[in-house]
């Protein structure tokens, strides 16, 4: 996740995020801060790493079985070496926006799983001074599956799914030379711990 500290991003301001519920607001919510490290390939700059990014959510629990978890709202914090700042300065940028793509899997007790696709938006970002490093903050919302089992579930960060895409844009917000485009990301060292919490399912 490119801004997935992408301490941070990648970590970077902590924000505080809550998972709404249909019935309210949860009265044992789990917070999530976890913050990994990256490596992706760029153009013009090449291999960029670490990417470092901190994941801020706060997972619903306990949820009950057969109904959904709610909406939870993701936050991204991403910070990028100042390798990114120099490329960007290369073709002319004076922004960057984009998207993050990243995958939460949900494991029951009973060992089902559900894959949970999130999209982070990357608001219009201004390049930073020249070897400053890039930081930003991505934000969106996941959806909590609705689990079959009673238990618990362990919520763990997919880290072979995650890509960003980027449009840099030029003083006059048109596009530069690079166009749009997107890297997808790996973990750096892998073997991170990338769980995120346990959640209470009840029958």
């Amino acid at each position: 996740m490119f801004r997935t500290g992408m301490r941070t991003a990648t970590g970077a301001a902590v924000l505080a995020v809550t998972a709404l519920l249909g019935a309210g607001i949860a009265s044992a919510d789990v917070p999530v801060d976890k913050t990994l490290t990256w490596k992706g390939d760029f153009p013009v700059i090449g291999t960029l790493s670490p990417i470092s990014t901190q994941m801020l959510a706060s997972l619903p629990s306990p949820v009950t079985v057969g109904q959904p978890g709610g909406t939870v709202p993701v936050t991204l914090n991403v910070d990028a070496p100042a390798d990114a700042t120099n490329g960007l300065e290369l073709v002319g940028a004076a922004s960057v926006e984009g998207t993050v793509k990243a995958t939460v899997v949900v494991t029951d007790s009973a060992g089902t799983t559900v894959n949970v696709p999130i999209l982070l938006t990357i608001p219009k970002t201004a390049t930073p001074a020249s070897g400053e490093h890039l930081k930003f903050t991505a934000t969106g919302n996941a959806s909590f599956p609705s689990p079959q089992h009673a238990g618990t579930a362990t919520v763990v960060l997919d880290g072979a799914s995650a890509s960003t895409t980027l449009e840099p844009k030029d003083s006059s917000g048109n596009d530069t030379a690079l166009g749009t485009f997107t890297v997808n990301l790996s973990l750096d060292p892998a073997g991170q711990d990338t769980s995120l919490g346990t959640v209470q399912i009840n029958g």
